[in-house]
């Protein structure tokens, strides 16, 4: 029991430092559109994020990870996409005055 507990606490570890390191990457991506080669930075990084997520799995599944711990993974990195969402939100309703950004 306690082992399972450690593999999902480790599964939802390297789920949380996937995801951070994916937003990063998006983070960069979306930065690079105001640079002077938008298309090829933005769609090299996307190359990037997608190679991330299948070496990521493949890893996962080379290291004998169950579903539990490929689950536990996705919990901790909904978790960092939740909260990345959340904390933009909020900066882009101050920036804004309280009211939406977008429109």
């Amino acid at each position: 029991m306690m082992a399972e507990l450690s593999i999902l606490a480790a599964g939802c570890a390297g789920g949380v430092a996937f995801g951070l390191l994916y937003l990063a990457l998006l983070k960069a991506g979306t930065r690079a559109i105001a640079g002077p080669r938008p298309a090829l930075a933005f769609t090299a990084l996307a190359a990037l994020r997608a190679i991330l997520v299948v070496g990521a799995v493949l890893g996962a599944l080379a290291l004998g990870a169950g579903a539990g711990a490929l689950v536990a993974g996705l919990a901790g990195f909904v978790l960092v996409r939740v909260a990345a969402t959340r904390r933009a939100r909020t900066s882009n309703v101050r920036a804004s005055g309280g009211g939406q950004a977008w429109k």
